[in-house]
């Protein structure tokens, strides 16, 4: 059983399961009118698309850590607001190979989870009700009310009025086909809309019997960008009876069994940790160093050009946290070189321009590192310059 709950000015909520219903009003009435069809389940937090941005960002590292830290700066362009004020939730990898992403505000993050723990609803799942709109290869609209949720090939979305929505879609669309999903008594009320936007693209009208968030809803697959990340991220409790459960057949294994299993975990998994950290390895170095194939030896090959750097742990966070954010900026590297006494590495880069350089030693400052620009020599087409790298406070 499901609690569906979009938080807004007036709340829309959808009860499915054994105790279904339906109702609209202030949150405080809520907890009222579930214990009315005797609701126990659990909760979804829709948020109005008007307050989230959902968009994409390329991030080129393979490391959650990193990929956490590099996207408000992957997305700083497309904001009109101080990033310290949004809250960034990230998603799956659409079919271009960029990262589904939904900003909204801190704010009122921290608002919505209030306001419905003061009404006793704790929710596993926060996500923007357009992303619960349908979704295919095409665009798809799903109309709902006076506003129209819009569902791009590239799996972002947003809200516009249908009064603008003939506009809207011609600047996104082009001659793409569309589906649209609408209720029967809106078809005549939009077939102007509806119409202009035949002109430039073919459409499939989806009619729907039902409407608002109980038509929206339907389309709920689970799969949904969870906005529940971060300082937000709740943790999920385990019933005191499974907990138990859980023991009880942990105990009753035999000891001997277990032993010998673990031991084959740990093989496989050693196994399997290796292989993946080769290539790890060999992606980062053609990261680092684009064009040079010679990579059979890779241990000999790093070894011989990071001679000096020294075997110390704070080289080799300090040099993962800086080359993470080196492709796609047009430095190449050229040497380096670790001075273990200071804690500082020194890198060396050539480009095409300084602003290359100036853009990246401004990237790594952002991310939590002391990035300080040495030497900028200017050479026929190109700069090469130097830069100096530690973490703050070292």
């Amino acid at each position: 059983m499901t609690l569906f709950i979009r938080l807004d000015k007036k709340c829309d909520w959808v009860a499915t399961g054994a105790s279904t219903g339906s109702g609209s009003g202030a949150i405080e009435t809520v907890s009222e009118d579930l214990k009315k069809i005797d609701w126990k389940g659990d909760v979804v937090a829709l948020i109005p698309g008007e307050k989230v941005l959902v968009t994409t960002a390329t991030i080129p590292s393979r490391q959650s850590r990193h990929i956490a830290q590099a996207l408000p700066y992957a997305v700083e362009e497309k904001l009109a607001v101080d990033i310290e004020t949004c809250h960034f939730a990230l998603g799956e990898k659409n079919q271009l190979g960029e990262f589904i992403v939904c900003i909204n505000s801190r704010e009122d993050m921290s608002e919505y989870l209030s306001q419905l723990k003061e009404v006793g609803l704790e929710p596993s799942v926060m996500t923007v009700d357009t992303l619960v709109a349908p979704k295919s290869q095409k665009t798809c609209i799903t109309i709902e009310g006076e506003k129209a949720h819009i569902r791009t090939s590239n799996q972002t979305g947003f809200c516009a009025p249908t009064t603008q929505l003939a506009m809207v879609v011609g600047l996104i669309n082009g001659s793409n086909d569309i589906d649209l999903y609408i209720p029967t008594d809106k078809i005549d009320q939009l077939s102007i809309e509806i119409a202009e936007i035949e002109i430039k693209s073919s459409v499939t009208v989806h009619a729907k019997k039902e409407e608002g968030l109980k038509a929206l809803v339907e389309h709920y697959s689970g799969n949904e960008l969870n906005l529940l990340q971060g300082d937000f991220q709740v943790s999920r409790k385990t019933k005191p009876d499974q907990a138990v459960w859980g023991a009880a057949k942990i105990l009753s294994a035999s000891t001997v069994i277990l032993y010998l299993c673990l031991l084959l975990a740990k093989g496989i998994f050693l196994d399997y940790t290796a292989s993946q950290y080769s290539d790890e390895v060999s992606a980062l170095f053609n990261d680092v160093y684009p064009g040079d194939d010679n990579v059979r030896d890779i241990r000999r090959v790093w070894t011989a050009r990071l001679s000096g750097t020294g075997d110390d742990g704070n080289f080799l966070q300090i040099f993962g946290d800086t080359v993470v954010y080196l492709p796609g900026t047009g430095l190449s590297l050229d040497n380096m070189n670790f001075n273990k006494s200071r804690g500082d590495l020194v890198i060396q880069v050539g480009a095409a321009q300084s602003e290359s350089l100036v853009n990246f030693s401004a990237t790594l400052n952002k991310v939590g590192l002391n990035a300080e620009i040495g030497t900028i020599a200017q050479q026929e087409g190109s700069v090469r310059g130097s830069l100096k790298i530690k973490f703050f406070g070292d």
